[in-house]
């Protein structure tokens, strides 16, 4: 009789747990799901949606402590060891299902393509934060300039604005420095950026594994269309190289790197710096997967099948002229997740640019879509070009589309964007061995990278600092001071809503960056020390190297930029300055195999 009692006691009390487990579930799966994902799913039997974990893991900012590769490898087997564990059980849970997914690993993040059934399934387990439908997602929307502003910009003004050409007369161009971008694709066999394209052999021949990745697998719903016709579609889906189906990609990526060989005219900020890509938009519409999945492979770059992932090929920075708005697709139930990707990023020493958005028309808080809006991206807004009545002095200003900040949609209202570029009348290559003038931001974000790429020409050792780079960038920006009315603030701020902190100076970034002590400094303390003295001077400098190592040559260039002095063949341990003006001027010395660059001031 007892132990009848008991056994009724304890089942009464196992079903009611169940019933407790059950309801609970019932309660609060729905609350798990996009509404759009529920919408979607009473029109179509399957359709992608993206399956976000709890247990999301978030990189740590090691800039101080590890260089570049160390802060990529390190990001990216800390991601590998969390989320791919974390993730185990709900994959053998999908592939017993017989569903179809894709895992990522920037984010803990599973994309499934899946019915009602398997939503209502994966709602319901605790290690399930959300799912999204992963809905379409437009590029920026374009600009259009008018004949007069084309006939008004004769050339890439917005090179000569931020002296980006004075840079490279020190020497400075963006060598050894690798460029990266996601966005509609890119024609790597445009003749103004196919030698700089980080797989490029020879004119007939090209190493696209780990330079190229396709993030597009299937055609955008948003197109009508469901043919893969060369026609309308001249990329296809999972391509396997470079290619362009919209045009804006390789627009962006000739502003960073570009050269146009019929007469040598630069177009790129950083005309010797390499690059590779990663499309994310199928005929201009992406949607947060393809995002994601690009931020994913910038950081452990793949071969052409998507295998063995390297961190060590990532890129030292990436541009992205796209935005995510809330209308179509990112919103508060999935922004955290975006921030996560691009932060991961970020922090395995990869400096992401992105662009400021064209929602300007002077309104307050317009940079409202990720990556823009999120804390640690780096906003980039636009500039105009002003010429005055002769066209021979020029300045530029805000351009009225450029998105202000602050942010917001989020309640954060933290202040963006963080500089500004030329983004208006901009000149750069497009498919077709062509060539357009455009504006947006899209146009600005791109100057920016190449500016970081000509500090890191400048001072390798900054690779994977992006921290301090951000810092130099901002400390050395043209400051254009604006009445920051969209902050409530009557008296002109810096940084304001408007400019940030001013618009980018390559010129004045580079000779920050040169002053920054650095390991390849220490080195060469310790087997060829230079020292330069007396400093500052009025007539003669004398330079002494420890280890008595021979000068090759040496060259004296003004704060602009120029050449003033230039000695070669001459093992001269002095250097006659007399003739110069006073100011501050840098020293580049050739010794064997090493360049040592020293500032000095002349009385």
């Amino acid at each position: 009789m007892i132990k009848i009692q008991y056994n009724f006691i304890f089942i009464f009390i196992f079903i009611g747990f169940l019933n407790h487990c059950y309801s609970q579930g019932n309660e609060n799966w729905i609350d798990k799901v996009s509404p759009k994902l529920f919408e979607k799913l009473e029109k179509s039997d399957k359709t992608d949606f993206i399956v976000y974990l709890k247990n999301q893991y978030r990189v740590e900012n090691n800039e101080d402590k590890l260089n570049k590769t160390e802060q990529a490898k390190t990001a990216f087997l800390q991601l590998k060891e969390n989320n791919y564990k974390s993730q185990k059980d709900i994959i053998n849970l999908i592939d017993r299902l017989n569903y179809d997914y894709r895992r990522y690993l920037i984010v803990n993040a599973i994309l499934v393509t899946g019915d009602k059934k398997l939503v209502k399934i994966l709602a319901n387990r605790r290690d399930v934060s959300y799912l999204a439908y992963d809905s379409p997602v437009k590029k920026e929307k374009e600009l259009d300039i008018s004949s007069k502003e084309i006939n008004e910009v004769k050339t890439t003004w917005g090179i000569k604005m931020i002296e980006a050409d004075k840079v490279w007369n020190l020497g400075f161009d963006g060598s050894g420095v690798v460029v990266g971008g996601q966005d509609t694709g890119y024609d790597w066999t445009h003749p103004a950026i196919k030698t700089k394209y980080r797989g490029f052999v020879n004119d007939t021949l090209a190493d696209h594994n780990y330079n190229w990745h396709d993030a597009i697998h299937e055609i955008s719903l948003l197109h009508n269309d469901s043919i893969i016709d060369p026609s309308n579609n001249p990329c296809g889906l999972d391509s396997q190289k470079p290619c362009d189906d919209h045009s804006h990609g390789t627009h962006t990526m000739g502003t960073m790197v570009g050269k146009r060989p019929t007469d040598s005219l630069i177009i790129g900020v950083a005309p010797e710096a390499n690059w590779i890509g990663c499309r994310n938009m199928e005929r201009g519409w992406g949607k947060p997967s393809t995002y994601i999945e690009c931020y994913e492979w910038f950081m452990a770059p793949t071969d052409l099948e998507g295998q063995n992932p390297d961190p060590a090929k990532s890129p030292d920075v990436i541009n992205n002229s796209w935005g995510c708005p809330v209308k179509e697709g990112c919103d508060s139930t999935n922004w955290q997740y975006l921030e996560l990707a691009m932060d991961n990023l970020r922090n395995s020493g990869v400096f992401v640019v992105v662009s400021a958005g064209n929602d300007g028309i002077r309104n307050c808080g317009s940079v409202n879509d990720p990556s823009a809006m999120f804390e640690n991206s780096f906003a980039v807004g636009a500039t105009r070009l002003i010429t005055d009545t002769t066209g021979l002095t020029f300045r530029d200003t805000i351009a009225g589309f450029s998105s202000r900040g602050p942010v917001t949609v989020d309640g954060s209202f933290r202040l963006k964007p963080e500089i500004t570029a030329p983004g208006q009348g901009v000149l750069s290559c497009v498919p077709g061995n062509e060539y357009r003038f455009s504006s947006g931001t899209s146009m600005a974000g791109p100057h920016v990278a190449g500016v970081v790429a000509l500090i890191l020409s400048a001072n390798p050792d900054l690779r994977g600092k992006v921290d301090k780079i951000a810092q130099i960038i901002e400390e050395t920006a043209d400051p254009r001071y604006d009445i920051d009315s969209c902050r409530g603030i009557d008296e002109p701020v810096l940084p304001n809503s408007v400019y940030g902190y001013g618009r980018i100076d390559a010129l004045a970034a580079v000779e920050k960056a040169l002053e920054i002590k650095t390991s390849t400094e220490d080195k060469i303390s310790m087997d060829s020390d230079i020292v330069i003295y007396p400093n500052p001077a009025a007539d003669i400098i004398n330079i002494k190297i420890e280890d008595n190592s021979d000068i090759i040559a040496y060259s004296v260039y003004d704060q602009f930029g120029f050449l003033r002095i230039r000695n070669t063949g001459l093992n001269s341990r002095q250097i006659n300055i007399s003739g110069l003006n006073s100011g501050i001027y840098f020293l580049k010395v050739d010794i064997n195999d090493k360049t040592i660059i020293k500032k000095l001031i002349k009385l």
